[in-house]
């Protein structure tokens, strides 16, 4: 069986079965999720504390009625697990890989697990308006993410440096957290950064003078912190930014 959502107690006014493999199908090859994504995805799950009857194997990508590939929303519920399935290894067999999870509004209340970094191919996660608690694993810093957004929670601690090293992150959504501590000076390499939300934590100090490097930014929010200091001139170099 595959990814299997359940919910005997919600009001579910609307469910979207998607696919969005790539088109990429041949009836010879297999689409095979690897065995170790598939442990990792348990391990997911159950570190989030998902309430949501889960069943994954490697077929769980392209199985058409209760596959990965869903997307299922109820009262601004939002969950979607998405696979890549173009991916060819030296047997010809079509390996499938999880490019994308988002889980909102799902009362989730474990922690950020570490797992996540084991998926390589992992270019989002969206596990805004929920009740996570925890740090931000230093290992994020090695995926390929192109957003990152844990709006909404209960996040502590500080922003890892090792996030400035997701060189092709367009979208860092964290505000309304309980971070702290200065903002790190690394996060001005993100210089694909069009996103960058961090209001309503605790964060002090000032802007980092490397945040003029982020040319990019179309928005950028960092009220309802401690942030002291005058406001940088670089933000004049900001010439995309709409929303400040």
């Amino acid at each position: 069986m595959g990814f299997v959502l359940s919910n005997s107690g919600a009001n579910l006014q609307k469910i979207f079965v998607v696919s969005v493999c790539a088109t990429f199908i041949l009836s010879s090859i297999a689409q095979l999720l690897p065995e170790y994504e598939v442990q990792v995805l348990q391990r997911i799950f159950s570190g989030l504390q998902f309430n949501y009857r889960v069943n994954i194997s490697r077929s769980s990508c392209v199985e058409a009625s209760a596959g990965l590939n869903r997307t299922f929303v109820a009262d601004r519920i939002y969950s979607s697990v998405v696979c890549n399935c173009s991916f060819i290894n030296n047997t010809t067999v079509s390996v499938c890989h999880v490019t994308s999870i988002q889980m909102q509004r799902l009362n989730l209340a474990g922690t950020l697990p570490l797992e996540f970094a084991n998926l390589s191919h992992l270019q989002e996660i969206d596990l805004s308006r929920n009740y996570l608690n925890g740090s931000i694993p230093s290992a994020f810093g090695q995926l390929p993410l192109v957003k990152l957004a844990l709006r909404g929670n209960r996040i502590s601690g500080t922003i890892p440096a090792e996030i400035g090293d997701i060189t092709t992150l367009k979208e860092l959504v964290l505000e309304d957290n309980l971070l702290q501590g200065n903002l790190p000076t690394n996060l001005g390499s993100l210089i694909n950064l069009e996103r960058l939300l961090l209001t309503a934590n605790n964060f002090n100090g000032t802007i980092p003078v490397t945040f003029g490097n982020l040319r990019n930014l179309t928005d950028f929010r960092v009220d309802g912190n401690k942030i002291s200091g005058q406001i940088p001139d670089f933000i004049g170099n900001w010439t995309n930014i709409r929303r400040l």
